[in-house]
């Protein structure tokens, strides 16, 4: 049976080269869009889906529309990608507050909370002969403190995270590992935590970095072994190779 995927976070258009990458290697694609994002499909065959970051129902609405379509979702990619985010998001006042929390901090817990119930009720009916999948994905850049602390970091014609996205990007991180803790037992889930650095080639390139997390997700399912407790809450490197010792990423 195909896999479906559902990547989260950097929403189309800028997310295209992500979905395109994931249809070319099998999958069944959904994307999240803004709001007001049609139920067609785009031209590599991915959906795109409304989600309403700041809403708890949009979260549940967007796992029952993919499902609905598809039948089935088997895996699920979360993206903060802090650089993406960077110029969305000014100084600290009520409203952007409120907006940043909504949006950076807010709906990645909304949507995890709903993603996990969804794979724990397939797993009970034995809709599922594999654990769901959830994939924090953390791409942190250069904030403003980092620039002051060392001045040559502003002379890369970058843009700076400011307070609200380089405080949103620590949450993420967090958050990912004590779920990934909270769930390492589990039979129903495996927990994915990705992160890449701006020296991580994969990382500047969307296409080759879904290429590997299809081909590494897609191993995860043949381990004679299952992962460890602390290989699930520990960050690999984009480009790693699954436990074991076996390489699956070639350019």
């Amino acid at each position: 049976m195909d896999k479906t995927i559902l990547i989260a976070g950097k929403e189309v258009p800028a997310g295209k080269d992500l979905a395109s990458s994931a249809v070319l290697h099998g999958r069944t694609v959904f994307i999240t869009a803004e709001s007001d994002a049609t139920d067609t499909g785009l031209a590599d065959g991915s959906n795109p889906v409304a989600w309403n970051k700041g809403s708890a129902l949009s979260s549940r609405s967007l796992l029952i529309s993919a499902s609905n379509k598809n039948g089935h979702l088997d895996e699920a990619v979360l993206i903060f990608d802090e650089e993406y985010f960077a110029p969305k998001f000014g100084v600290p006042g009520p409203a952007e507050s409120t907006r940043a929390c909504d949006e950076l901090i807010l709906g990645y817990q909304y949507l995890t909370a709903e993603l996990l119930l969804r794979f724990n009720q397939r797993k009970i009916a034995g809709l599922e002969k594999n654990p769901g999948k959830i994939v924090f994905v953390y791409k942190p850049n250069v904030n403003e403190a980092d620039a002051v602390k060392n001045p040559n970091l502003r002379l890369e014609n970058r843009i700076l995270s400011k307070t609200l996205v380089a405080s949103a990007s620590v949450a993420f991180k967090v958050f990912a590992e004590n779920f990934a803790a909270s769930v390492c037992e589990a039979d129903d889930v495996i927990p994915v935590l990705v992160e890449c650095d701006s020296s991580n080639e994969l990382s500047k390139n969307d296409i080759a970095f879904m290429a590997w997390l299809c081909e590494y997700l897609s191993k995860l399912d043949d381990l004679k072994k299952e992962l460890s407790a602390k290989q699930k809450v520990s960050w690999i490197k984009a480009g790693a190779k699954v436990p074991g010792g076996f390489g699956i990423f070639k350019k």
